[in-house]
């Protein structure tokens, strides 16, 4: 599962690689128990050993990047000019090749700690709520035991699925985090209705002290960076995910946010941490420029790991015109992280939203579900 190649000497190789084949590489390589850039390594190591490799369809190629050990771009770059292929084609060929040597195990190989993931975006408005619990029921739905967490003090999650917020005065997540609640956390925490989740969806409703959160973390002596995650500890282990729900801010509940989502020791890369949304215009780039640098910040100043997990372009519309369809495509030339995927604008969605009505429930079988339901398989690998 560690890989033989320190990070910081690893060389980045930028290439084209069809979605379904970049999801089908990540989670069989997570169901083997192996970072994705030491797959990649193998699969161009039995590609060389082909050189008669069959030709792959390459249609939809996205933009992605991968790290190397030193030498591994340039190696490839020169063995795709030998054989005359793209590189698009070389990379297709040699990822087949690695999924057909290694075909998903009865059992995953290597346990993994509760996963983390954190939807984070100061920017209001770009679907981060409905993009956080789309996921989660898709991921409860696949059969996994899932705790969203309202932790954006405007209560939008809790509301999205008619939970009332926690009452002032309460023990609240803020009051697990100062160290002064008096009730266990499970205490809090609600069971969602209905058979599509099996009781497996479970929700950490908001609480409008929330809003003092700063104020309240900025008077901590001792503790404050780890206070979220020793909140959480006593009820983790009963999930196999752990969704938040971001604040709309860059304050420090973010900064506790991020640590919470670190990748942990022996936990595969990109399985906890960052899911984006955004939409298609320069003040979305303007945002994510800001929340990279705290998260930059963040790894720095506490020697923390934390991996984008991704972006999500939502309420996408070609129709809008030029200049969007321009950021849409500037979005998929980013490699790490990359585009996961995008979310039309569609009456289904924004009806559940009105209604508080899970999505999944609302129009199970509407584009935006779909597109929730392959987000969470590739989160869950």
């Amino acid at each position: 599962m560690t890989s033989e190649t320190p990070d910081h000497v690893r060389e980045k190789l930028l290439v084209n690689l069809m979605p379904s084949m970049r999801r089908d590489l990540k989670i069989r390589a997570a169901e083997h128990g192996v970072n994705v850039q030491d797959a990649v390594a193998h699969a161009l190591g039995l590609w060389y050993a082909a050189p008669a490799a069959d030709a792959v369809p390459v249609e939809g190629a996205k933009s992605w990047g991968v790290f190397l050990p030193p030498g591994g771009p340039g190696r490839f770059e020169g063995e795709c000019d030998a054989r005359h292929l793209t590189k698009v084609q070389g990379m297709a060929q040699a990822v087949t090749l690695w999924l057909k040597a290694h075909p998903s195990p009865e059992h995953r190989l290597v346990s993994q700690p509760t996963q983390r993931i954190l939807t984070a975006n100061q920017k209001g408005g770009v679907g981060k709520t409905f993009i956080a619990a789309g996921v989660g029921q898709a991921l409860a739905e696949m059969g996994l035991r899932v705790l969203l967490i309202d932790y954006d003090p405007q209560g939008h999650l809790s509301a999205r699925v008619q939970v009332a917020e926690l009452p002032l005065g309460g023990d609240s997540l803020l009051q697990h985090m100062l160290g002064k609640a008096t009730t266990h956390l499970a205490r809090s925490i609600v069971a969602l209705d209905g058979e599509r989740f099996g009781g497996r969806l479970h929700i950490l409703p908001a609480s409008e002290d929330a809003f003092l959160m700063d104020a309240e973390l900025a008077s901590m002596r001792a503790g404050r960076d780890t206070c979220l995650a020793r909140a959480l500890a006593p009820v983790e282990g009963n999930y196999d995910v752990v969704l938040l729900d971001g604040p709309p801010n860059l304050g420090l509940g973010l900064d506790l946010a991020i640590d919470y989502v670190q990748r942990r020791p022996g936990e595969l890369m990109e399985r906890s941490g960052v899911l984006i949304p955004v939409w298609a215009d320069k003040s979305s780039f303007r945002a994510y420029k800001l929340l990279n640098g705290q998260i930059v910040t963040q790894c720095e100043r506490t020697g923390i790991v934390v991996d984008q997990l991704g972006f999500i372009v939502n309420a996408y519309d070609a129709r809008k015109g030029t200049v969007t369809r321009g950021f849409y495509e500037a979005w998929n030339e980013l490699t790490t992280p990359g585009v996961l995927a995008h979310l039309k604008d569609s009456v289904e969605g924004r009806e559940s939203s009105d209604y508080e009505i899970p999505l999944l429930e609302y129009a199970p079988d509407s584009p935006q579900a779909e597109t929730m339901r392959a987000v969470a398989k590739e989160l869950a690998a």
